[in-house]
């Protein structure tokens, strides 16, 4: 028998509980001997304790126990976050990662692919640099790396690249209730808090405002359940449009595909693109830009267009209208023009509230400060006049003729995509999936800023945190399918909460351990992972007398 703290998620305060411990099989099961009551403040922890010790010295006595703990004498000694290392473990089996991994061990004495899946351990408890996951490896049950360790692993994968993304398709593939047959592609910059260009690293138009700082372009390619199954990195200063056909042609090679659809952003639309999916026979869904195309289209003339089917249960201002027509500017390729009255009044909207912010920075000046103020704003250029003596005016023929173009947006679809305009319209509503992928990975994984400076370890930190986002995005898939989803957060401080307390006996100088209780969240991830949820909060007997 031994005294515990039991926590619930209903109860506000820890009980202290008086328990006997067995074992069957190899299992532990516990039965509750007496519940002494719930610790509201220290004083209930000092007279409860008290309690419990004098029951278990009386039991004692009595020859019905053989060990006991005494609470006053526990000191913690740490808490190893061990939930994250066995998710790891087990999403590194299920994905073939594992055998990668031992590819690269080669005859090095330390464990590659222990000490991979403790950086990507660490990421998902608490995303950090190498140099702090060498310091706080003890807190996911690790302390015999050195610093060198984690650098020289880095150097061993880097050049497996390619054949973890192999095992990631491979693996979505396996695991996605969706055929793979539509890929959805978006670029992001990530920069470094340096200044010095080398192969990889450059200035350039940075997606973080980072102007002053050197950066790498990422290209990310996901499939419909938003899973990322290929990526490349590229020099900062590249253009979003040039590494559209690179990382295609990759895809197309690696992965022996046939007839799959593509789906991006109009800042991939550009005709040499277009040209070059249609040479490669990709099926492509992309934005389009409508001002783009000839005035005499008429494009935005809602006289032209008509209700999209099966939205009577919409109400007016929801409803979408649709215009189409073959591609003025791309061969066998069709153009698809949608009207919202919903995105038209997001877009006056927006439109207003940036005038509002301009007018107010004109005020009522006449001289060239009109002009600084606004100057380094492109947004408000675009409205404005600089008329004789530099003085800055509003632009009505501009504003009018952006006001024509609200609500309206387009995509073009190639023919032989053989999609309806309702499935071609939900492809590309999809997207939102490749764009949330970055958001996880520059903020909950904190990709960024980058502080290694070797192009081969920027390479390597790139392939580490691509491995961290197809976990994260393969446990979720999981989790879907078992009808059991959970969010990143959720799945994080779910983990978080599994963890084992080690403590030391003051007094006998004693050790033991205490492991957490599975929330209900952990259970869902432990059971769609077949990780055995035999943990309980217990002191075993044997451990402090």
């Amino acid at each position: 028998m031994y005294a515990r703290l039991k926590t619930s998620k209903t109860a506000k305060h820890p009980t202290l509980q008086i328990v006997e411990g067995s074992r069957e099989g190899g299992k532990v099961r516990q039965k509750v001997i007496a519940s002494l009551g719930t610790i509201k403040n220290k004083e209930d922890l000092v007279r409860l304790s008290k309690i419990a010790e004098s029951i278990l010295q009386r039991l004692e006595k009595e020859g019905l126990i053989l060990d006991k703990i005494s609470l006053k004498n526990i000191l913690h000694s740490k808490t190893v976050y061990d939930g994250f290392g066995m998710v790891v473990d087990k999403l590194a089996a299920l994905s073939g990662f594992s055998s990668i991994l031992k590819n690269a061990q080669g005859r090095k004495k330390f464990s590659i692919t222990e000490i991979v899946k403790l950086i990507i351990a660490q990421r998902f408890h608490s995303p950090s640099s190498k140099l702090r996951t060498y310091e706080r490896q003890e807190e996911h049950g690790h302390g015999e790396f050195d610093l060198q360790h984690f650098y020289r692993s880095m150097d061993a994968i880097e050049p497996l690249a390619l054949q973890f993304q192999k095992q990631a398709f491979e693996t979505a593939a396996k695991y996605s209730p969706l055929p793979m047959d539509c890929f959805f592609f978006d670029v992001t910059t990530l920069y470094f808090e340096s200044i010095e260009q080398d192969e990889l690293r450059d200035f350039g138009f940075s997606k973080d405002q980072k102007h002053h700082s050197v950066q790498i372009v990422l290209a990310l390619v996901v499939d419909s359940q938003g899973v990322p199954i290929a990526y490349e990195a590229f020099k900062g200063n590249l253009a979003e449009t040039k590494t559209f056909i690179p990382v295609l042609e990759s895809l197309k090679e690696r992965f022996s595909i046939n007839k799959v659809t593509i789906v991006c952003d109009r800042g991939m639309s550009s005709k040499n693109n277009v040209e070059a999916l249609q040479e490669k026979k990709f099926c492509f869904v992309l934005a389009t830009k409508l001002k783009a195309i000839s005035k005499k289209e008429k494009i935005n003339d809602l006289s032209k267009y008509i209700e999209l089917p099966n939205q009577e249960h919409f109400s007016k201002e929801d409803r979408v209208l649709v215009y189409t027509i073959p591609h003025p500017q791309y061969q066998e390729t069709l153009l698809i023009s949608t009207y919202s009255p919903h995105r038209a009044k997001k877009d006056r909207e927006d439109r207003e509230r940036l005038l509002e912010k301009l007018k107010e920075k004109l005020g009522d000046s006449s001289d060239e400060s009109s002009v600084k103020k606004v100057i380094s704003n492109n947004g408000y250029k675009k409205y404005t006049n600089v008329k004789e003596g530099s003085v800055l005016t509003l632009n009505q023929a501009a504003i009018d003729a952006e006001a024509a173009w609200d609500g309206f947006h387009g995509i073009a679809v190639s023919n032989n995509a053989n999609l309806s305009v309702s499935d071609a319209l939900a492809r590309y509503k999809e997207l939102w999936r490749v764009e949330e992928a970055f958001r996880v990975a520059k903020c909950t994984l904190k990709t960024r800023p980058i502080f290694h400076w070797k192009p081969h370890r920027i390479r390597s930190h790139v392939l580490i945190c691509f491995i961290n986002l197809f976990f994260e995005r393969l446990l979720e898939l999981l989790l879907k399918i078992n009808h059991t989803p959970l969010t990143p957060d959720r799945i994080r401080q779910a983990l978080i909460g599994v963890h084992t307390v080690m403590f030391i006996d003051n007094e006998t100088q004693k050790e033991g351990k205490m492991l957490s209780t599975l929330s209900e969240d952990a259970q869902k991830i432990f059971k769609v992972l077949n990780i055995p949820l035999e943990r309980a909060t217990v002191l075993k007997p044997a451990s402090c007398a």
